[in-house]
């Protein structure tokens, strides 16, 4: 009876001590995110904000985890020349493409992290471990051209004129048409400077699950009606923050 009351003990002192070191952090950020395996696409300007916990493990090891939001963007700007004959006489297609890709997502992530001290007020953490997103809204718009150019004499054609395209376009991020899966799991490397209870750092992401199986090799393979080829790219980024943390209970 004494063992399993000593035990009880014991185990309370120990949740007590560990619930006093708990951290809670809130932060913010911004860095440049694209995808991988698509030239066409380039990395752009996102941001982040977040709310993190960190339960104490052992020592200077620690367990990261919290709720962020944050925003993925690439964005296309792209020309391309076809050249066709018509009756005898070549014909010259310009192509121009510009789209913006704005994806926001909720990200979870689970990080083991060690504290390395520098002084009794500051040092580096360094913090690395899977996560999980959920892709909740976003927008991709853009335009496209399709200029054609007569080498011919006289007036231009009929059916030359009815090549010329100038559209734009407008979808939801993770809807149908798109074909972008909204579930992203990856994995999350970071280091921080922490001073007190500030701290600033950055971090690289790198997804594990293909963003869409269904991007073009090539973004003029649906315009010039040549053979599509797909391929699956997985999200990227690299991010600065700056943020504040507290002890949950003194």
């Amino acid at each position: 009876m004494k063992k399993h009351v000593l035990l009880v003990l014991l185990l309370g002192l120990t949740t007590s001590f560990c619930y006093s070191q708990v951290k809670v952090s809130v932060q913010g950020g911004a860095g440049f995110s694209g995808i991988t395996k698509d030239k066409n696409y380039k990395a752009d300007f996102g941001y982040r904000f977040g709310v993190g916990v960190e339960f104490p493990l052992a020592r200077a090891w620690s367990l990261q985890t919290g709720l962020q939001l944050l925003n993925r963007k690439s964005s296309i700007d792209e020309d391309a020349l076809e050249t066709r004959q018509y009756e005898g006489e070549t014909v010259l297609l310009y192509e121009t493409k510009k789209s913006k890709m704005s994806a926001v997502y909720l990200q979870l992530p689970v990080k083991i992290g060690t504290y390395l001290p520098l002084n009794t007020d500051c040092g580096l953490q360094i913090s690395a471990g899977p996560y999980v997103a959920y892709g909740i809204g976003g927008n991709i718009d853009g335009e496209m051209k399709r200029d054609p150019h007569w080498s011919g004499s006289g007036l231009v054609p009929e059916e030359i004129r009815n090549l010329a395209v100038h559209r734009g376009f407008h979808l939801e991020t993770f809807n149908r048409d798109s074909g972008l899966k909204r579930l992203d799991i990856g994995l999350s490397v970071g280091v921080d400077f922490k001073y007190k209870s500030f701290f600033v750092g950055g971090a690289v992401e790198y997804g594990l699950l293909p963003v869409s199986k269904e991007f073009l090799k090539n973004m003029f393979e649906d315009v010039f009606g040549e053979n599509k080829i797909t391929r699956s790219p997985h999200n990227f980024g690299m991010e600065l923050h700056v943020g504040y943390c507290f002890n949950l209970w003194k």
